[in-house]
Parts: C-alpha cells; sequence; structure tokens
C-alpha cells in the first residue's frame, strides 16, 4: 500500500461495497430509542437542551430530520456514519501529510484507521451518528491546529471541540488534544504548549459551565451509575479498547458462546500480531517524548468513557490518534518496504475476516425486528391509540450489536412506530419477563390485567412467535 494509485484505488472500490453491505442492517435494541431515531414529539426542542446524563443537540437534530421522513430511517443514519468515518479517515491522512512522514507511514496508518475491527461497533450501527461526528470534528480540530498559524486557529479549534461535543459529551476532551499532537512533533514550543494547554482547559471549563446553567432534565441511567463503581466493568471497558484498537482478533468467537470458534479467533489474532510486535518491539520508538506524548492524547481523549462507560462503540473514539501512532512506529522502524507491505496484508486479510464475521452477525441477528414487527401490525388488525409490548426473554446471549436476541430487536415495541409510518400506536409501555416454563402464564396475565385498564392491545412476543390479545 505505499503505492499511491493502489491505496486510493482500494479505498474508491471498497467504499461503495462496505456502505451497500451496512445499509442491509437493520436497527435493534436502543437504536429505536437514541436521539438520532425519527423523533415526532411535539415538544422537540426539549431534546436539544440536557437530557438525562447526556447533551446531544447534534443527535437531537438528525433525530428531527428523521421524524420528517421517517422513511428514510435507518439508511440515514448508515450514510451519515460512513461518510463521518471517511471524513475522518482523510483527516487522518492530512494530518499525516502535515507532519511530513514518508507515503508508506501515511498510506498504512490510513488503512489501519480505515479497516480497523475497532470501527465496528460504529459504522454497523445506525445509532453511532453521535460517536462518529463527534470523533470526525475532534480530529479536524487536530488538523487545523496543525494548519493554521494565525490567531483564527483558536477560533477554528474552539468551534471544532464544540461541535465534537455537541454530538456526543466525551468530544471535549479534543478541547486538549491538538497542543499535545502538535507538541510532540516538535511543531510548538514548550511555552506554546503550556499556554495552549491552557486555553483547552479553559474550552472545557466553559462547556462545563454552559452545560450545568442551562435548563435540563436530569434522570440517572442506572446501568451507567453501576458501570461508574465497577472494577469489573473498568476492567473489561479498559480491555475492550486496548483489544479492539490493536488486536484484529475475532472477538465474537472468543466471547459469544453460540459462535465460539477458538480456531478461527486464533488465525484471526496471529495474522494480525507479526505488525504490531515488530513496530512496538522497535526501542527507537521510546527515544525522546513523541511516544509518550501520543500515548497521553491516545488516553486522554477516551478518558471520559474510561471513567464512565467504555464499550466498542466509545473505543473508535481515539482511533484517530492511534493511526497517528502507527504512523509514526512505521516511520521509525528499519523495515523494508517489501516487509512492511507482507506485514500489513497479513493484517488486512485478519481484519476482513474479522470484519466479514462482525457485519455478518450484525445483519442476520436484525432481520427478525421486520418479520416480528410486520406480524404484530398485521395481527393487531387495526390502529390502536394504546398498546402494551410483554418481551419474554431471550436466551440467546448478547454480545454488543453484532449478536442481538430476537426480544431486543424491536426495541422494546417502538418498532412498531416505524412498522406503520408513525402513525400508531399514540403510546407503547411495555415489561420484560424471564424465560421460565412459567413466562407465557405469567404474560397471559399481564396481558389480561393491561387489557382491562384501557390499553387496547398487548403484544406478547416470545423470540419471533407474536401473540396479539385484545
Amino acid at each position: 500500500m505505499y503505492n499511491n494509485k493502489r491505496f486510493i484505488t482500494f479505498i474508491i472500490i471498497s467504499a461503495p461495497i462496505i456502505l451497500l453491505g451496512i445499509l442491509q442492517i437493520l436497527p435493534t435494541f436502543d437504536d429505536w430509542t437514541t436521539l438520532s431515531a425519527p423523533n415526532r414529539d411535539p415538544n422537540f426542542l426539549q431534546y436539544f437542551l440536557p437530557y438525562g446524563m447526556t447533551w446531544r443537540p447534534g443527535d437531537a437534530l438528525i433525530g428531527y430530520v428523521n421524524g420528517l421522513s421517517p422513511k428514510f430511517f435507518p439508511t440515514l443514519n448508515h450514510i451519515l456514519v460512513f461518510t463521518s468515518h471517511i471524513g475522518s479517515m482523510i483527516m487522518v491522512y492530512l494530518i499525516i501529510q502535515k507532519l511530513g512522514f514518508k507515503p508508506i507511514s501515511r498510506n498504512i496508518a490510513t488503512i489501519f484507521f480505515y479497516i480497523s475491527p475497532c470501527v465496528l461497533g460504529n459504522i454497523l450501527s445506525c445509532d453511532a451518528t453521535n460517536q462518529s461526528f463527534a470523533h470526525f470534528f475532534g480530529i479536524l480540530s487536530v488538523y487545523l491546529y496543525l494548519s493554521i498559524n494565525n490567531k483564527y486557529k483558536y477560533i477554528a479549534w474552539t468551534i471544532c471541540v464544540y461541535l465534537s461535543a455537541a454530538f456526543k459529551d466525551n468530544g471535549i476532551a479534543w478541547a486538549i488534544i491538538p497542543p499535545i499532537v502538535s507538541f510532540a512533533f516538535l511543531k510548538i514550543e514548550k511555552e506554546t504548549f503550556r499556554e495552549d494547554l491552557m486555553i483547552g482547559l479553559a474550552i472545557a471549563i466553559i462547556y462545563g459551565v454552559i452545560r450545568l446553567t442551562i435548563p435540563h432534565n436530569l434522570f440517572i441511567n442506572a446501568s451507567y451509575a453501576d458501570d461508574v463503581v465497577s472494577l469489573h466493568s473498568r476492567i473489561k471497558g479498559f480491555v475492550t479498547w486496548i483489544g479492539y484498537t490493536w488486536f484484529s482478533a475475532d472477538y465474537i468467537c472468543i466471547v459469544h458462546q453460540p459462535s465460539r470458534n477458538l480456531l478461527v479467533a486464533t488465525l484471526t489474532l496471529f495474522l494480525s500480531l507479526p505488525l504490531m510486535i515488530i513496530l512496538w518491539k522497535n526501542k527507537n520508538i521510546w527515544q525522546g517524548k513523541t511516544i509518550f506524548c501520543l500515548l497521553a492524547a491516545f488516553t486522554l481523549v477516551v478518558s471520559p468513557n474510561l471513567l464512565i462507560s467504555m464499550t466498542i462503540m466509545n473505543a473508535y473514539g481515539s482511533l484517530g490518534i492511534a493511526a497517528i501512532i502507527m504512523a509514526y512506529l512505521i516511520e521509525k522502524s528499519q523495515l523494508s518496504k517489501k516487509k512492511i507491505s507482507t506485514l500489513l496484508y497479513l493484517y488486512i486479510l485478519s481484519a476482513a475476516i474479522v470484519d466479514i464475521h462482525h457485519w455478518y452477525n450484525a445483519w442476520q441477528t436484525s432481520l427478525p425486528e421486520k418479520s416480528i414487527s410486520q406480524a404484530i401490525v398485521q395481527k393487531t388488525g387495526k390502529p390502536v391509540d394504546k398498546a402494551y409490548c410483554i418481551l419474554i426473554k431471550d436466551d440467546y446471549p448478547k454480545y454488543s450489536s453484532f449478536c442481538v436476541p430476537k426480544d431486543e430487536t424491536i426495541g422494546w415495541g417502538r418498532s412498531i412506530w416505524h412498522a406503520t409510518g408513525y402513525k400508531w400506536p399514540q403510546y407503547v409501555n411495555d415489561t420484560t419477563i424471564d424465560r421460565t416454563h412459567k413466562a407465557k402464564e405469567i404474560a397471559y396475565s399481564i396481558a389480561n390485567h393491561k387489557i382491562k385498564h384501557g390499553y387496547k392491545a398487548v403484544w406478547i412476543v416470545n423470540k419471533e412467535e407474536v401473540t396479539v390479545i385484545k
């Protein structure tokens, strides 16, 4: 991939194919309830203010646009996520070029960013608009900081950071990243670095003051609260972050019991390991402050998630910095073009296997959403204004958004809004009950109770079996 023509050809040919595959994936789980899902609430403006534990007006804007034309959901979201990923890739390319690295370092690092398994929690999820745009505007702030040499640099930097934070709160971490990256490569003096670091902290503090000052609806997400105090979640999050960023292993084949295949997992890991081992064992990279500054930036940019909740989607937040580190490692290596290209092709082969497997699982486990939703609409027979959804918990184990149990595909019954063109029902409430030998009996008991208390239809979903009580 050190040949520019080959590199560009690979991107041009693969991008439409990847996007076509992504567009086949249907919404599941919280895709139906996030701010970027179609928002038909007459009081939609409230979602542009801090809502619960988050403030994501960028996502709220996408939800409003989707609400105007719900038929374009999730297609619009998928296109936006993938487009912002391509935009971030271009920024990575330009930053590395701006830093004066050789074409081979620039091209390999860009390919690494483009196909790394770390992107999968992002580009395969239609609710990832927040993380995708947060990263795009964040990495754009680094490029503009390096490119502009007058006072307008600070204006551009500030705007990009606030746009990043507008899509996802963790984007505010980019407030201090541009000076660190610039200082790592001696693009600014130590005194300027200190001053600009203070400016970055001021940008973050002002954001915090605004966030706490404007009106907001505060409610605590119990799962997040549990994550914050859980040592297990901290360790799991750290391993997820490092694993998906640096090692191309088929994690579905490792952690998802029905899909477990240690042979494939081992194969993909060992195909990608030689490149990483050879690059990281080079003693030259540890001379000087560059690698330490880059590792600090790599950690700080996802520090909010490391402290609260690190998921596969969140791991994407530091991938741009990881790609810059990758370029630096290649630049410092003593490997011939032939050897480094061979190692890259092994990594690409591993990443292709991992990416395709994750995509296939995400696609296949999303498909029941459509059949279940259609069955509910058909069996309900006519529009109802108030419905209740009872989900009997599926025994199929969940793994992120790649392996989704059937009961979670319809988003607690919210997918029915989409199936009816957001015409009915007006209200949907839900209950999820554990799968036991008495589960059906309990479900029918709840259903009869809800019918007596004014619900016009109760939907009982047991895997792909749908029962409607009216």
